[in-house]
């Protein structure tokens, strides 16, 4: 995680609190908010306790509009223990995405819904042998009545 600004206070992150991470499209990278300022970016960051949330007008405004804008993300605590050695402590984890043109909310591969994980892991895409990689947002799925809405 890259702090905005580490020489300014209120650009600290509070890990005691949650934050609010979503995809920096200017940046390819993840934007960390809290109290409603982008504190950090990051290209990988792991999160636990976390819900995904997805506004309703922003998304509306997306599908009237045909124009992205910051509308989507997952609210959770950073894990700084667990970013490195995220798979090897979850190892049945799925992927997520969110696309506001096909779905109101995340989905797994599935299709299904997803609302909440006891952990994600975000990463941003790269290029590995001259392969790139799409960015990727792995969880934990849980119980299947943490996923209702």
């Amino acid at each position: 995680m890259h702090p905005r600004r580490p020489e300014e206070s209120r650009y600290k992150v509070d890990e005691s609190r949650k934050v609010f991470v979503y995809k920096n499209l200017h940046k390819d990278c993840w934007s960390v908010r809290q109290d409603g300022l982008v504190k950090a970016y990051a290209d990988k960051i792991s999160l636990f306790d976390c819900s995904f949330r997805v506004n309703r007008k922003g998304r509306e405004k997306v599908l009237l509009e045909k124009r992205k804008n910051v509308h989507a993300g997952i609210s959770g605590y950073i894990d700084t223990f667990e970013v490195d050695n995220w798979e090897d402590n979850h190892p049945n984890t799925s992927r997520t995405s969110y696309n506001p043109y096909k779905n109101k909310t995340f989905v797994d591969t599935a299709g299904t819904p997803v609302y909440w994980s006891s952990s994600v892991k975000l990463e941003t895409g790269s290029i590995n042998s001259g392969v790139m990689r799409k960015d990727e947002v792995r969880f934990v799925p849980c119980i299947e009545s943490a996923n209702f809405n």
